[in-house]
């Protein structure tokens, strides 16, 4: 039975899901493969290499550094979130960080194709790792670019597929861990107001499409987590109620206490799987 490991991306939020993979990591969890997108796409690149903290330092070190996070910049016409910037932070760590033994853990990375509008799904590897890192975390307006992968444009793969566990499923997977930014309960409104989307991406009518109806998708992923198939095993975890970190939150105490929020919940569930399964 393949075990599949997928991460929900989220921003600063991502912090959370950095406390749950180093536990992981000192547990020794094994999975057949890994998905994730923007975010969590990182976050696994960190955990397939083996590297425990790098996640928590990127987000609570770099991402809140003004290379990375920049209203002024992005008054002056360049990017408020430089994911560029951030990503080879990232990639320059895990150079100079990683184990001598090769990754074994399959990482599939989310990017959503503009000329689609759906989410593809593509495997990492040493010669698109960087490209895929920097699409799957270009989120629109605030990353003012559509990296170019192949023939195709791609945005933030959390735009067409937030949650990939239909995905994983798809691919085989029959015990599925899933890693939430969002408390349980959660539900993502729709878009109240369409005219600035409409403005912005009128000209790419299949990325608008998809930006317009994100709402509906995540909330059915969302159901399929609630009422998943009768030959699938969920293991969910997700931050607490009072968790209190948004997308673009830099205050590093409030950082520092979803990591600690993200080992606590992994280790529950740990806790709980081995109770279960005794």
């Amino acid at each position: 039975m393949k075990k599949a490991l997928v991460v929900e991306g989220g921003a600063m939020r991502g912090v959370f899901a950095a406390g749950v993979l180093d536990v992981f990591l000192a547990k020794e969890q094994q999975f057949d493969f890994a998905i994730g997108v923007s975010a969590g796409a990182t976050n696994l690149s960190t955990f397939v290499s083996r590297i425990p903290g790098l996640s928590r330092t990127l987000i609570t070190e770099y991402a809140t550094r003004r290379e990375f996070f920049s209203p002024l910049r992005f008054i002056r016409g360049g990017h408020m979130t430089d994911v560029h910037w951030l990503w080879h932070q990232a990639r320059a760590q895990l150079d100079s960080r990683r184990p001598y033994a090769p990754s074994t853990t399959p990482l599939y990375v989310g990017v959503t194709n503009v000329d689609t509008g759906q989410c593809d799904y593509i495997r990492a590897d040493q010669d698109n790792i960087d490209d895929l890192m920097v699409a799957s975390c270009s989120i629109p307006v605030a990353y003012r670019e559509q990296p170019k992968i192949g023939q195709h444009r791609y945005v933030d793969g959390g735009v067409g597929d937030s949650i990939p566990v239909r995905k994983a499923y798809e691919m085989g997977a029959r015990e599925i861990t899933v890693v939430l930014s969002q408390p349980l309960g959660f539900s993502k409104p729709t878009v109240k107001s369409s005219w600035l989307l409409e403005k912005l991406y009128g000209h790419q009518p299949a990325l608008l499409a998809t930006l317009l109806g994100r709402a509906e998708v995540y909330n059915e992923t969302l159901e399929f987590l609630k009422h998943p198939p009768a030959d699938l095993t969920l293991n969910i975890v997700a931050p607490p109620a009072g968790f209190n970190v948004k997308r673009l939150t830099m205050d590093r105490k409030k950082l520092d206490r979803g990591y600690k929020y993200g080992k606590i919940a992994a280790l529950k569930m740990l806790r709980e799987h081995r109770l279960a399964a005794a």
